[in-house]
C-alpha cells in the first residue's frame, strides 16, 4: 500500500526488501484465504494502543476511503458478518490490485533483513543475506513474530532498538487460549460453538466461543485475548437474556430452555455442580450456583502460542512517532508502519485498516518531503 500510494504520487527510486520469496504473503492466508481487509465501525475503542495516536492515523484513510480505493481497482469486499468486510473470491484480489499499481518499484525477493546502521552522511544501510541497501529514507513495515510459518518475526523491533527506540516485546495475541484442569471438561466439546460475551475486566467482547482440542477459541475469545495478560475471565453464556429470563418454564427442565448445544448445557451444569431439573425442584442455593451461566469465571492457562496467532500486541512505542507522517522522533527520514508500531487491532479487519491507513499517511508525508 505504502508503495503503490508513493507510486501514484510520482515518487520514483522505490525498493521494497521482502524476505518472502513471494509479496504479500500475510494477506493472501488472512481471512481463511479470503482477507479480511476492514470493518464498518472502525475507532479507537477498537485497538489496544494509545487512543489519540490512533485516531490521529485512521482519520486520515478512513474505511470508506479503502473501499473507494479498492473499487476503483476493480476489488468490491462484501460484509460477511459483524460488519467485517471480506474479498468475494479472494485475498489475490487485493494483492492483484495493489500490485498493479507499483509499477516503478524494485522488489527485492526472499531477502532476508539482518541489520541496520546509519553512514557520516546520514544514509541508512539495510544490510541483508545477499547485498547491502542504502537509503536516504527508510519505512520498516516488517510486521511481527505472528505466523512464523510465513516468516514473521521480530527483526523490526531489533532495527527500531538500534536506532535508539523504545519498544513493547511482542507477545502473541488474537489467539485462542488453553485451560486450567477445572476447565478439562471443555476439551470434551472440541467443535461445537456459542455465542457468548466473554468480559477480560476492562473490556467486553461478543461473538462465537468455538471449544477445541486445546481449550477455547472463536471470535470472542480471539479478540478478548488482545486485552488479557493474566488472571481471571468471565464468560456469560447467555448473553442475551438474564438467567430468569432464560429460564420460566417451572415444569420445564434446565437443558430444554437454555439456547446452548445439549452436550455444551450438560457439562456447563456439570460444572458448576447443578443437576438438569425442572425449575420447581430447585433450591435457592441451585438458583444461586445458575447465575454462573451469565458469569463463569475461569483463568485461562495460557494461549496456543505463536503459530496459532493472527497478530501481537507489542511495537515500536508510539509516543516516539509522529502520528501525522509514522516518522520517527529521534532518527530523521525513518518510518514505522503496520503491527510493528504499539497498535494492534480487534478480530475483525481492524488491523487491515490499521495497515493501511498507516501506510498511506507514511506516503502522503515522504511524497510532500520528495516532491514538495
Amino acid at each position: 500500500m505504502l508503495a503503490s500510494s508513493l507510486n501514484r504520487s510520482g515518487v520514483k527510486n522505490i525498493a521494497i526488501i521482502e524476505h518472502n520469496p513471494s509479496i504479500a504473503m500475510k494477506i493472501k492466508i488472512s481471512g481463511g484465504g479470503k482477507c479480511n481487509v476492514t470493518n464498518t465501525d472502525v475507532s479507537a475503542d477498537n485497538y489496544l494502543g494509545e487512543s489519540a495516536f490512533v485516531d490521529s492515523v485512521l482519520s486520515r484513510y478512513t474505511p470508506s476511503a479503502l473501499l473507494e480505493f479498492l473499487k476503483e481497482k476493480g476489488v468490491v469486499p462484501k460484509i460477511r458478518s459483524l460488519g467485517q468486510y471480506f474479498c468475494q473470491k479472494s485475498a489475490d484480489e487485493v494483492i492483484g490490485a495493489l500490485q498493479r499499481e507499483i509499477k516503478d518499484a524494485d522488489f527485492f525477493l526472499s531477502y532476508a533483513i539482518c541489520d541496520l546502521s546509519l553512514d557520516r552522511s546520514g544514509s541508512y544501510i539495510v544490510k541483508t543475506d545477499k547485498a547491502e541497501f542504502r537509503a536516504k529514507h527508510l519505512v520498516v513495515a516488517t510486521g511481527s513474530p505472528a505466523y512464523p510459518q510465513v516468516g514473521g518475526s521480530d527483526i523490526g523491533l531489533k532495527l527500531a532498538q538500534k536506532m535508539g527506540h523504545s519498544v513493547e516485546a511482542f507477545a502473541p495475541v488474537l489467539v485462542g487460549w488453553t485451560v486450567q484442569k477445572e476447565q478439562f471438561w471443555m476439551k470434551e466439546l472440541s467443535g461445537i460453538s456459542a455465542y457468548v460475551s466473554v468480559d477480560v475486566g476492562h473490556k467486553k467482547l461478543f461473538g462465537d466461543l468455538l471449544f477445541a482440542h486445546k481449550g477455547i477459541s472463536g471470535p470472542a475469545v480471539l479478540s478478548a485475548s488482545l486485552y488479557w495478560k493474566k488472571g481471571p475471565v468471565s464468560l456469560d453464556f447467555l448473553p442475551n437474556s438474564t438467567l430468569h429470563e432464560a429460564l420460566q418454564e417451572r415444569k420445564k427442565q434446565i437443558s430444554t430452555q437454555l439456547n446452548l448445544p445439549k452436550r455444551l448445557t450438560k457439562l456447563l451444569l456439570e460444572s458448576i455442580g447443578v443437576e438438569d431439573k425442572t425449575l420447581q425442584k430447585l433450591s435457592p442455593q441451585e438458583w444461586e450456583k445458575l447465575s454462573a451461566l451469565k458469569a463463569y469465571r475461569m483463568s485461562p492457562a495460557g494461549n496456543f502460542g505463536l503459530k496459532k496467532a493472527e497478530a501481537c500486541r507489542g511495537g515500536v512505542k508510539t509516543c516516539e512517532i509522529d502520528a501525522s507522517s509514522m516518522q520517527s522522533t529521534i532518527q530523521e527520514n525513518l518510518y514505522f508502519i503496520g503491527e510493528v508500531v504499539d497498535v494492534t487491532g480487534e478480530l475483525g479487519g481492524y488491523n487491515f485498516q490499521w495497515a493501511f491507513s498507516s501506510a498511506v499517511v507514511c506516503a502522503a508525508a515522504l511524497k510532500k518531503k520528495l516532491l514538495g
